[in-house]
């Protein structure tokens, strides 16, 4: 067993979650668990590591470090070999800390295109994906809305809300730091888990999904929608560059407040499911296929 260990290649996935207490509240965390689960499944050892844990020595013995850049900067260590996958926050990232690393993946083909020009590391875009064990159809009564919307507002009046309200539909706003933002009525919840999750989206007939600024203008697309399109939801975001192509114009997009309205009008009328084809290409799987390729190179 010690030889077969010996003989894997070591990984080491980072992840910016502050402790393991809340690693749970991170979408950094399911991701890096079921790139995990991926890994494994291609005789890969591999551990996960929060934020405390980056610049220690347990991951002395790894081969390979893949750093979840959110919100959080990492030093590379040159003894490894590096990947940055950057999956939020570019503002955050300098031309510097790009060059640190030996391959730069980015969640937006608009900003690796716009990096690539400007480094010279190789950069590539890796968009967001979506865990097809966690996220499929799984309609539930209890979890029905006809308009939801799910994140933390971060005392910020999100974008699709603000151009939305009010409205005489029902809809569900889950997530935190609502309260002093909209009304109460709309307020479903602070918190839901990765299991409820799939529940609402397979039960609503109209999932809202908008996008923080500065993700918008560099064409990151949130990695909600893929989880959405999973479950078979029918997704209604804001204009960002990308995504027309990225799901052959099966997610609407929307311009202007009356442009919204329209569109919420014209989609309860038809009551469709998205085409869960949409996420092909798209899991947790592809994205370490696309990982091992450039191990191997």
């Amino acid at each position: 067993i010690l030889l077969e260990y010996a003989n894997k290649t070591k990984l080491t996935i980072k992840i910016p979650a502050p402790s393991w207490d809340e690693a749970h509240k991170w979408g950094d965390f399911y991701l890096a668990e079921g790139l995990m689960r991926e890994f494994i499944k291609e005789n890969y050892g591999v551990q996960l590591q929060v934020l405390p844990e980056w610049d220690g020595n347990t991951d002395s013995n790894s081969d390979i470090v893949i750093v979840l850049r959110g919100l959080s900067e990492y030093n590379p260590k040159m003894h490894h070999h590096n990947i940055m996958w950057n999956i939020s926050h570019p503002d955050l990232i300098s031309l510097e800390e790009y060059s640190k690393y030996d391959k730069v993946f980015i969640a937006s083909q608009k900003w690796a295109d716009e990096i690539s020009r400007k480094v010279d590391v190789p950069v590539e875009c890796m968009w967001q994906c979506t865990d097809t064990s966690r996220f499929y159809p799984d309609y539930n009564e209890e979890y029905e809305h006809e308009l939801l919307f799910v994140g933390n507002s971060r005392k910020v009046y999100r974008k699709i809300l603000k151009d939305l309200l009010p409205t005489d539909h029902e809809l569900a706003v889950y997530g935190s730091d609502w309260e002093e933002l909209i009304d109460e009525k709309y307020i479903a919840g602070s918190f839901v888990s990765n299991k409820d999750l799939r529940k609402l989206y397979s039960s609503c007939n109209i999932l809202l999904s908008d996008h923080w600024e500065d993700m918008r203008e560099k064409g990151f697309v949130s990695n909600r929608i893929f989880d959405a399109l999973a479950c078979g939801s029918c997704v209604i975001s804001d204009d960002i560059d990308g995504l027309e192509e990225l799901f052959d114009g099966e997610v609407h997009t929307y311009k202007n407040k009356e442009d919204l309205k329209e569109l919420v009008e014209q989609m309860l009328t038809q009551k469709t499911k998205s085409n869960q084809g949409l996420i092909k290409n798209h899991t947790y799987k592809d994205r370490v296929n696309q990982f091992i390729n450039v191990f191997k190179k």
